[in-house]
């Protein structure tokens, strides 16, 4: 169509008229025109070429439209050219639909103003009491609200950050989807409160996080919580003034059960068994270990005001947002704040995952996971250890330097190249001033001290980063987990290798057993690629827990000053969200 040859910087070479006169010549010859719905609304037309001419819609608040130039005319032609929700009369429409779906915009995490709601609704009730009701008027008014719909469902579809936040893998397919399609048919089948569920995030975390985000901002709304100043460590069996406030606190937030009984103003002061339990549940939630014990960490994590953890909920359901839709099928999600890792059965099943276990991640200071996506394709037992150059550099070449035996002592070798025909290369003075230039390499062999255990998992990515079993197992029982170079290191690598062996013949527990002690490394690729999400977010929510995170990487505020600051919504503003 002629419109779509002319870039907006160009405009000022056509006057407003011919550029409709070209449009509606555009129309009179498109097979839409000629639809069984009837010929093209002039009106709509004037109203739809000036609106693209000006990049500017006189009823939006919000009323830059230049990001909504495709979606609109696409959305029009779809329809003939005509009104979307008024096509029988101003009064006989489902602009009151569309209009509640705008104003619940909060449900999902997302703010109503953002797309004009409280606005357009006050312009409907004018055209319902006869104002501003001209056909042009009419042609406005729903050109604004398709406007500020398609800004929703693309906000609840892609993200209110339109950047490629999550490196996605080569191989991994991303559903298309027309908003524009989606806004007709609905219109069609007058049912545009399903919108909402055909663009936002399937994965049963993010459906629980929108649960979450419900009860959180209600408690947010009614409850004043005591800020806690305990002075000292608190354990069960002892009295403080702040207990009933506590136990008020867990209730409220579902770590306990209200005491059968009222409590006396003196059994109201003892922190007894069921607050205990109690006090645990939330630790667990809050990645605090769970001993009980109220000190620092457990009075800061108390002491944090609930609308912090309602945007904690809204930061990572935006961030699911910008993962793509899957199809049916087995996902592995890691967590780096959670340090923890979960494989589900089927992205959409509501059921609880199947496996859940701590990891270790990257350093927090200059090691960190990356956030990305890829398809899981083999396992690797007894693998040799290929170290990364930098390791060989920053690490293993001063300790090799003053004691040749070092790569010895760590079950270490050089070779000329990775890989099942490399040659081992003797250590000398030669060939550690060659490994120092790069034209040698150190590969640890399959053993006890082997960094990456007795299996890896290997999802093909531009980080070289994988999942795998570690030799330090003491490293779980600590509370924050950032000690890897990147990589992440799973607790119990025999439950997942069963995971994602589950479907190929003859792999059972016992057959993995030994191939995770057998001599030689062994190759054994999946069947079914498997989907692996190393993911960032600070809350996380399963069908029966909400659970929160340190902010370890420092993610957050980059992110909350994106959303607040629409220029850096912009791809060129967002690198620093997940690097």
């Amino acid at each position: 169509m002629f419109l779509h040859m002319i870039h907006p910087g160009n405009l000022s070479v056509y006057n407003k008229w011919t550029v409709i006169v070209w449009f509606i010549l555009g129309l009179m010859f498109s097979p839409l025109s000629r639809s069984a719905e009837g010929t093209t609304d002039p009106v709509l037309v004037e109203v739809i070429s000036s609106l693209l001419t000006s990049n500017r819609h006189p009823y939006l608040p919000h009323n830059d439209i230049y990001d909504q130039h495709e979606d609109i005319q696409a959305l029009y032609q779809l329809n003939n050219y005509q009104l979307v929700w008024l096509k029988n009369g101003a009064l006989d429409s489902q602009v009151d639909d569309v209009l509640a779906l705008l104003a619940n915009a909060e449900e999902n995490g997302l703010d109503a103003q953002n797309y004009d709601a409280a606005y357009l609704a006050q312009k409907w009730l004018q055209i319902k009491a006869g104002q501003n009701a001209s056909l042009p008027a009419l042609a406005l008014y729903d050109t604004a609200l398709n406007i500020a719909l398609l800004r929703y469902l693309s906000d609840l579809h892609y993200g209110q950050v339109k950047t490629h936040n999550v490196k996605l893998g080569a191989d991994i397919i991303l559903e298309q989807i027309s908003l524009a399609g989606l806004i007709v048919e609905a219109a069609v089948q007058k049912k545009p409160s399903e919108l909402v569920a055909k663009v936002e995030p399937v994965m049963p975390v993010y459906r629980h996080l929108k649960e979450a985000l419900s009860k959180y901002r209600q408690l947010a709304r009614t409850h004043a919580f005591h800020q806690f100043t305990f002075t000292q460590m608190l354990r069960p069996g002892q009295r403080d003034s702040q207990i009933v406030f506590l136990r008020e606190l867990l209730t409220a937030l579902g770590d306990m059960a209200e005491p059968a009984e009222p409590l006396d103003a003196k059994s109201g002061k003892l922190y007894d068994a069921a607050l205990a339990d109690g006090v645990r549940n939330f630790q667990l939630r809050h990645g605090l270990g769970g001993d009980g014990v109220i000190g620092k960490s457990t009075v800061a994590a108390l002491n944090v005001p609930l609308a912090d953890r309602v945007r904690q909920i809204e930061l990572s359901m935006e961030r699911f947002r910008w993962l793509p839709r899957l199809k049916e099928g087995s996902l592995i999600i890691v967590n780096i704040p959670a340090f923890q890792l979960w494989a589900y059965e089927s992205i959409g099943m509501e059921t609880a995952p199947t496996l859940n276990m701590k990891v270790i991640v990257g350093k927090s200071l200059n090691k960190q996971t990356p956030v990305f996506m890829a398809n899981m394709k083999f396992l690797e037992f007894r693998p040799y250890w290929n170290v990364p150059r930098s390791i060989v550099k920053e690490e293993l070449l001063p300790k090799l330097r003053l004691n040749w035996s070092y790569l010895a002592s760590q079950n270490m070798e050089l070779v000329n190249a990775f890989g099942p025909n490399a040659t081992v290369m003797a250590v000398n003075g030669e060939t550690i001033n060659l490994l120092s230039q790069g034209a040698l390499k150190v590969r640890q062999r399959p053993g006890r001290l082997n960094a990456l255990g007795n299996v890896k998992f290997m999802f093909p990515n531009d980080y070289n980063v994988y999942l795998h079993d570690t030799p330090t197992q003491r490293l779980f029982k600590r509370t924050r987990r950032d000690f890897s170079h990147g990589c992440v290191r799973v607790e119990d690598p025999e439950a997942l290798a069963e995971f994602v062996l589950k479907s190929k013949d003859g792999w059972d527990r016992q057959r993995i057993s030994n191939a995770m002690r057998r001599d030689n490394p062994r190759y054994v690729p999946l069947d079914n690629p498997i989907p692996v999400i190393i993911f960032y977010a600070t809350a996380m929510a399963t069908n029966d827990q909400v659970l929160f995170f340190e902010d370890i990487y420092g993610l957050d505020n980059p992110l909350i000053q994106a959303l607040a600051n629409p220029v850096q919504k912009k791809p060129a503003d967002t690198a620093a969200l997940t690097e």
